[in-house]
């Protein structure tokens, strides 16, 4: 089979094609047939070398896709869901491959009328919104702030936090604005106008942070206090004026978890959760995507298309 691998940090023409066997699924376990693959921006991240204390070279990238179960692992459940041929969307190891191994905690069905595209835009962005919105609490009534809301994160808390019943506010930089408000978002900023995010008026019960940097330094005075901040991207060293103001500072960790993927992809289905494919690049073209994904400022998801 063909994958991509990395043997050493750098930039995207570190990326090659290498023909490998097919990996073998263990206890536990499914190999997939990897139809398309969700570009991330950790993607270029690991192989750039900022998460070298956590990988070892050589390695094949990736972990959003959607595909179909080509075998089971030893000892798989009898009457299990996951059946070869059964089209599924989750997280694989070494997704940049034409078949991947994936734990069958970390993969859901893909449910009728929901394509192979959209399901691999899905995991990454989709599952972190929706634990950054249940570990916030966000509940009907409440005022959430979204920075970054017009990026692949940001789109779906708009649209999770609106189905909670919040009142929601984004930001987005120069463009986005419109795109947001069909999302749903009931006032849009623009951050490059509107610096000291005045728009956001009386303080908000919730902030979720998908931009750091100065934008959340400048985010503690836009919280009630009593309220929270929660932060994809990290927190900043300096929390002085988020304890001053009582607010509540979380760095946030999305997990691999099944019951949100089904959910999620339920949502999207039946027309409740709008996706947006930005471009959509053959296998071979994995360099190219990473970079589109690192400089290219797409609006929407990048993915790859292997079959």
């Amino acid at each position: 089979m063909r994958t991509f691998r990395l043997h050493q940090f750098g930039g995207s023409d570190q990326l090659a094609v290498e023909a490998v066997e097919r990996p073998v699924p263990q206890a536990g376990e499914l190999l997939v047939q990897v139809r398309e693959i969700g570009v991330n921006p950790v993607d270029w991240k690991i192989r750039e070398g900022y998460l070298r204390d956590r990988v070892q070279l050589p390695l094949t990238p990736g972990q959003d896709f959607a595909g179909e179960v080509a075998a089971c692992g030893p000892q798989a459940p009898t009457g299990s869901k996951f059946r070869p041929g059964a089209q599924v969307f989750g997280f694989a190891r070494g997704a940049y491959s034409e078949y991947a191994i994936a734990a069958i905690h970390a993969i859901a069905l893909i449910p009728e009328g929901l394509s192979f595209e959209s399901a691999a835009a899905l995991p990454t962005p989709g599952l972190t919104a929706d634990q950054i919105l249940t570990r916030a609490a966000v509940r009907a009534g409440q005022r959430v702030l979204i920075h970054g809301a017009a990026g692949s994160v940001g789109s779906i808390a708009v649209q999770l936090a609106k189905l909670a019943g919040a009142y929601v506010i984004g930001t987005v930089l120069g463009d986005g604005r419109e795109y947001v408000t069909r999302l749903g978002a009931d006032r849009v900023i623009d951050a490059a106008v509107d610096k000291g995010y005045e728009g956001v008026g009386e303080p908000v019960d919730t902030v979720i942070d998908l931009v750091g940097g100065a934008t959340q330094q400048h985010s503690w005075k836009l919280v009630r206090n009593g309220g929270i901040l929660v932060s994809s991207v990290g927190l900043n060293d300096d929390l002085a004026e988020a304890e001053k103001r009582g607010v509540r500072a979380v760095a946030f960790t999305m997990k691999h978890e099944a019951a949100g993927l089904d959910r999620l992809g339920q949502l999207a289905a039946d027309g409740e959760l709008l996706l947006r494919i930005a471009k959509v690049l053959p296998f071979r073209q994995a360099p190219d995507a990473q970079d589109l994904v690192q400089n290219g400022h797409p609006h929407g998801k990048v993915l790859l298309r292997v079959a």
